[in-house]
């Protein structure tokens, strides 16, 4: 039991218990996109090319097990037509920013094969998982098994001596020669249309095996790969293999206890030690690449590099190792609906990057071809600001060679990607009218709205990262965290707003309409109490914004009228959004892809830091290379145990702080707002080739603020000054060399009010 005076102490003592995840790369919070059918280098390359050409950001791509020799993991299928040049693949991609990840099960093809050199040694150094069981005295023999199972909520039970999964090539084994036998578990996957082979399993509870488990990565990071997607971690199995779609309850595993433990027993049958498999599958996966850069020449680059895996289900620890996306969901409002409560409720359990597949990886039956558009702009919108942003469908594909070309290879969607709506509605005007037509039409142009915003707000991201590894908050929080003064967060009435908004780090509140419009017009949302809130004013690609509205109230419901349009004057309105007042939010220009300082001819990306009128107010920017594993903190801080040898400080900590005082005299009132900005840290030293020489302060001034009175003064003589009348904002531009320092830049900006 973890006690606390708030959520945010709870939460902070919660991961300061678990352990806190090591600094992740910058790019993880960049736009991906993944499908299960990107079966040829060709549309790989494609659409990256595509995402480029309709101004689409993007920073990962993620190829399924469509990349592999026959579902041979560690492997690429360098046929013709399929990948035949990898290493060419990776590198193009890699020099238009794209880092690519693919699908690696825990599971490894039995099939014998003289140059699978995983499987050869896995049998040689008995590798492997055994079949050693805990029988059930009422049914100690191999006819009498019977594997448990669920098909929509009822109970199915399979007998292993006679089922066996649907594959192209039967897997026509004796389950009674292997059972309770001593020799390898035989499992497998199944990926339905024939598609699978059976397999072995890694023992990934013993650490000899993990070591090995990590090295097996070479290959694949010699070709060019950058980070890793873990899928099928429980492990995932043919439920003619085992229960549940995973181990057979009864088999023995090795517990991987505490060696001390005088009552630690060395085996516990599966369903005792039921998520410890893949806990140790993303630890051995973790130090694998930690190391990778000591098995070759080809790999001593990445030395220094932070590595990342995107992780399927786990247990508690697993963060310190790994991101978690929820799995296959489906193309479904219901799904959408759930999702900002689950990567809200996976934050305060210390995981940093989470998600589900943005549009949903499952077609539906009702709505075959692909995701709805009202339904697919509706999760871009919601995931805009979430840690993780994934799109990641399974796509309909046919065999391209072999004995079967022609014919269906796997079901599926024709596709997802946002640019494919609008192709689709080109090539089939006649089919679409009215709100339907439209729809279609705003797809493209309304996602694209929302990852550049995304983008242009990548510091504010990357600085809720940087900080969680500190203090253990997720970057999207619950607002029982961030407004712990709101006591009526916690009543039931108030649990339809907990649930479906979420704060990205303390200012920006984000409410994104989650039922379709045929249900609600408008989207009602909730803002905390005490402080005011003002509606979003900044845009992607504007240098300033759009000047301030009135605040509205803290504690208020409002109703929002956020209706698609392909009109771009309703694009900022589609998602509600509103920033604290005396918040700071660090926006910087929208580019292709987060830089890569191992890239040649890197062009620096200015910060501009919006200052909102209100409340004092603090904010901690944190500036590094965002691919470095020195860059992360290596002194001692409360409550931060580091383990990473390879920490050294490297980053410049930029505190920004906001005090304002209210002067009253006779019948006017005078605003005084001080702003300071100081480096209490800089272990990088120059930065300028990433953020440039200046940052740009854009004061805002609220509606009630006189513009004739604005007064700007300030210590460094290097500091320019300009007041718009138009956007109501004064802006200041000062040296960032002189900001980076203890003492600092401090401006001094005064204001009347209008009578």
């Amino acid at each position: 039991m973890v006690a606390g005076d708030t959520m945010q102490e709870l939460v902070q003592l919660y991961t300061s218990i678990v352990g806190k995840p090591r600094l992740k790369p910058r790019y993880v919070l960049g736009y991906h996109q993944g499908c299960y059918g990107y079966d040829n280098q060709e549309m790989v390359l494609e659409a990256v090319e595509e995402y480029r050409k309709c101004g689409i950001p993007m920073d990962g791509m993620h190829i399924d097990v469509d990349m592999q020799d026959d579902y041979r993991t560690f492997t690429i299928d360098t046929r013709e037509n399929h990948f035949p040049d990898p290493v060419g693949m990776f590198k193009k991609l890699r020099e238009k920013g794209v880092k690519c990840s693919t699908n690696i099960t825990p599971y490894i093809n039995l099939t014998p094969t003289k140059g699978y050199t995983t499987l050869n040694e896995g049998l040689e150094n008995n590798y492997f998982i055994t079949d050693n069981r805990d029988l059930d005295p009422a049914a100690p023999h191999a006819h009498e098994q019977r594997y448990l199972g669920f098909n929509v909520g009822k109970r199915t039970f399979k007998a292993p001596q006679y089922e066996k999964p649907g594959y192209f090539e039967p897997d026509d084994y004796d389950f009674s020669q292997v059972f309770n036998s001593g020799k390898p578990f035989h499992g497998g996957v199944f990926y339905g249309w024939g598609n699978g082979h059976p397999g072995h399993y890694p023992n990934l509870n013993k650490k000899e095996v993990r070591d090995w488990w990590g090295k097996q990565y070479k290959y694949l990071f010699e070709c060019g790969l950058d980070f890793v997607w873990q899928d099928m971690t429980s492990p995932c199995i043919a439920e003619q293999y085992g229960d549940m779609k995973s181990l057979p309850f009864r088999l023995l595993l090795d517990s991987d206890g505490w060696s001390g433990d005088p009552h630690g027993a060395k085996q516990r049958k599966a369903i005792e030690i039921w998520s410890l498999y893949s806990y140790n599958l993303h630890k051995a996966t973790y130090h694998g690449l930690e190391n990778m850069y000591k098995l070759s020449p080809e790999l001593a680059w990445r030395k220094n590099r932070r590595n990342f895996i995107i992780g399927r289900g786990s247990f508690v620890g697993s963060h310190r190792f790994a991101g978690l996306w929820t799995g296959d969901n489906a193309s479904t409002w219901d799904f959408l609906n759930i999702s900002v409560a689950q990567v809200l409720a996976l934050g305060m359990s210390g995981v940093t990057i989470s998600g589900q597949d943005v549009g949903g990886f499952e077609l539906i039956e009702c709505e075959r071809d692909y995701c709805n558009p009202e339904l697919l702009i509706r999760w871009y919108c919601a995931y805009s600001l979430l840690p993780w942003f994934r799109n990641h469908y399974t796509r309909k594909r046919y065999w391209i060679d072999g004995l079967r070309k022609g014919q269906m290879r796997k079901d599926g969607k024709k596709f997802q990607e946002p640019y494919a709506y609008q192709k689709h509605y080109e090539q089939n005007k006649d089919r679409y009218h009215g709100r339907e037509a439209m729809l279609y039409r705003a797809v493209l142009p309304v996602c694209r709205y929302y990852i550049r915003l995304r983008y242009s707000l990548m510091q504010l991201l990357y600085d809720a990262m940087f900080e969680n590894i500190v203090n253990g908050l997720p970057i999207a929080r619950a607002m029982v965290i961030t407004d712990d003064l709101d006591r009526s967060l916690f009543s039931a009435d108030n649990q339809q707003f907990t649930r479906s908004q979420y704060m990205v780090r303390h200012d920006l509140l984000v409410a994104p309409a989650l039922v379709p419009e045929s249900k609600r017009q408008k989207r009602k949302l909730y803002l905390p109490y005490p402080d005011k809130w003002y509606p979003m004013n900044l845009r992607p690609d504007d240098p300033i914004g759009v000047p301030l509205d009135f605040p509205v109230d803290g504690g208020s419901r409002v109703k929002y009228n956020c209706l698609i349009s392909d009109q771009d004057k309703q694009f900022p309105y589609i998602t509600p959004m509103y920033i604290r007042e005396g918040g700071i939010i660090p926006k910087i220009q929208v580019r292709d892809y987060i830089p890569d300082p191992t890239l040649p001819k890197q062009v620096p990306n200015p910060i501009t830091l919006h200052v909102y009128p209100g409340k004092d107010n603090s904010y901690s920017m944190y500036l590094d290379d965002g691919i470095s594993r020195e860059s992360a903190p290596a002194a001692e801080v409360p409550g931060l145990k580091i383990s990473d040898d390879q920490a050294a400080d490297k980053y410049c900590h930029v505190l920004i702080q906001q005090t304002t005082k209210i002067i009253s005299q006779n019948s006017s009132i005078q605003f005084n707002r001080t702003l300071t900005i100081t480096s209490p840290w800089d272990g990088y030293g120059d930065l300028s080739d990433f953020v440039g020489s200046q940052y740009t302060i854009v004061f805002w001034h609220d509606p009630s603020a006189n513009l004739s009175s604005v007064n700007v003064s300030s210590t460094n003589h290097n500091v320019s000054v300009r007041t718009s009348n138009i956007d109501r904002a004064t802006v200041v531009t000062l040296p960032v060399a002189d900001a980076h320092t203890a003492e600092g830049v401090t401006v001094q900006l005064t204001h009347g009010t209008l009578s």
